[in-house]
């Protein structure tokens, strides 16, 4: 039989004829490849199969690297990187010039004991050169040398935020988005937004972004509190009840924990949330506002704010049966009134009746009783006056009045020549709660200034309203061409 031979080189062996391989001196033997066999299940290993048992694989050569192998850390080394470094990450090495200039300028020494802001501006120009696997590298290398914590201890605000930005920009952080901007007519504030603080990050760059954090949450709550001084003064300018109930009410700040993104598993998680709520305060009450809205609907109701302290001054000229007197005021939150009255008294004996009325409208009449040194006094508004005598000339008086909720008091001085007397009083009182706003605060019927009437959503019209509700609801300032325009379309 023939042989077949290959013509190109094959691998492949002859084939014989059976006079020819007998004339062949002989092959020697091959010996036979050893069989797999099944990994022991006492030894507890993950390792890639090298496709023998038999022979352990030999160790690479010194200073021969495998080509996928990922750079070198020591146990030091990932605990001072946080567990940052990722296979494939660092792959690319920062280049030694770029590295030997970032060492040069936060190295501190006898001659340049101090990391400045020039130097901070080096080394963000310097790491922003880099590309995104280069710049991990460097800051890998910067955490080992514990130089990226002086970097960030050198920082201000301004030049932290350049360097988390720059941080995003080559992929090493992540952002929270806040807010766009400002909310609502009187600008209250937006969220801001953060930077994710991963527990992978180097523990210098996260303190940069808990730093960060600290700023913007402080900034948030200042201009929170600008917001709450915008809101007092449209609500001290509201003309109307309407208008101050369009206001709205005022809105609380608050930022919670979780706008850090912390993992719950973070074993640093609790003293970052701690130095961040530290760091940011508290944001203002609202209670001065609400004070204010509550002030501002007294008085456009025609009542006086509860709280308040009124300074007043009186002079006067009365006869046996007229009189005449013009009173001033102010009180502590800036209003001021200034109003005369006329009258007409009669007397009999230690009792004396006046009746007098104001140039704002309104009829008062009092009735006197006079005991020499003790002079008693009550009003059909309610206020009770005990006026004792100091000399000829001097009296000392105080006041109350229950209906009112008003506590007062002051001295005065009379004058008398040829049957007629004039009279000077200086004087101050207070302003308590009344019975009537007690009794609004616990009453969950109440209606407050934010809340439209009810019957504004039942297309009630004013006309078919109950006197005692329409009188009531005119003490707020509504009326027949208010109601009509509020009622929904």
């Amino acid at each position: 039989m023939p042989r077949i031979d290959s013509s190109g080189g094959s691998s492949l062996s002859t084939i014989d004829t059976p006079a020819e391989a007998t004339a062949a001196p002989p092959s020697p033997p091959r010996a036979a490849e050893p069989r797999a066999q099944a990994p022991s299940p006492q030894r507890n290993e993950v390792r890639a199969f090298d496709g023998s048992t038999t022979k352990p694989p030999e160790p690479p050569a010194r200073g021969a690297t495998p080509v996928d192998a990922g750079p070198a850390r020591s146990a030091g080394e990932l605990a001072v990187l946080g567990g940052w470094s990722r296979p494939g990450a660092s792959r690319e090495e920062a280049p030694t010039d770029v590295l030997e200039g970032l060492r040069a300028r936060l190295t501190r020494g006898l001659e340049n004991w101090t990391v400045g802001a020039d130097d901070v501006r080096a080394v963000h120009t310097a790491l922003g050169s880099l590309p995104a696997g280069t710049y991990r590298a460097a800051l890998e290398r910067l955490q080992q040398g514990g130089l990226l914590g002086a970097y960030v201890k050198a920082q201000d605000a301004g030049s932290r935020l350049a360097f988390l930005e720059q941080a995003e920009s080559k992929g090493v952080l992540q952002r929270r988005n806040g807010e766009s901007g400002p909310v609502g007519p009187l600008g209250y504030p937006a969220v801001p937004d953060v930077f994710v603080n991963e527990r992978r990050l180097p523990g210098a760059l996260r303190d940069a972004v808990n730093a960060h954090a600290i700023d913007v949450g402080a900034g948030f709550y200042r201009a929170h509190a600008e917001y709450l001084g915008r809101y007092v003064r449209a609500v001290e300018g509201a003309p109307s009840l309407q208008e101050l109930g369009a206001l709205g009410p005022p809105r609380a700040a608050h930022l919670p924990e979780s706008l850090l993104g912390l993992e719950w598993k973070d074993p640093s998680r609790r003293d970052y949330e701690a130095a961040w709520k530290a760091g940011i305060g508290r944001p203002k009450t609202l209670n001065l506002a609400l004070q204010h809205v509550s002030a501002r609907q007294r008085e456009l109701s025609g009542e006086r704010a509860a709280g308040t302290v009124r300074l007043h001054g009186k002079v006067g000229v009365s006869s046996e049966h007229a009189q005449w007197s013009a009173k001033a005021a102010l009180d502590t939150r800036g209003h001021g009134a200034l109003k005369g009255d006329v009258g007409v008294a009669a007397r009999a004996g230690p009792v004396g009746v006046e009746v007098s009325h104001d140039s704002s409208g309104e009829t008062e009449g009092k009735v006197k009783v006079n005991l020499g040194l003790v002079e008693l006094s009550l009003s059909s508004g309610g206020e009770q006056r005990v006026a004792v005598g100091v000399g000829a000339l001097l009296q000392v008086h105080a006041t109350l009045n229950s209906k009112q909720a008003e506590l007062g008091g002051g001295v005065s001085a009379k004058l008398k020549a040829d049957g007629s007397q004039a009279s000077v009083e200086a004087g101050f009182s207070m302003k308590g709660l009344t019975a009537e706003r007690a009794r609004r605060a616990v009453d969950r019927e109440h209606r407050g200034v934010f809340q439209p009437p009810a019957e504004l959503a039942s297309r009630t019209t004013w006309d078919a309203l109950p006197e005692a509700t329409r009188a009531a609801y005119s003490k707020d300032g509504w009326n027949r061409e208010t109601w009509t325009r509020a009622l929904p379309r």
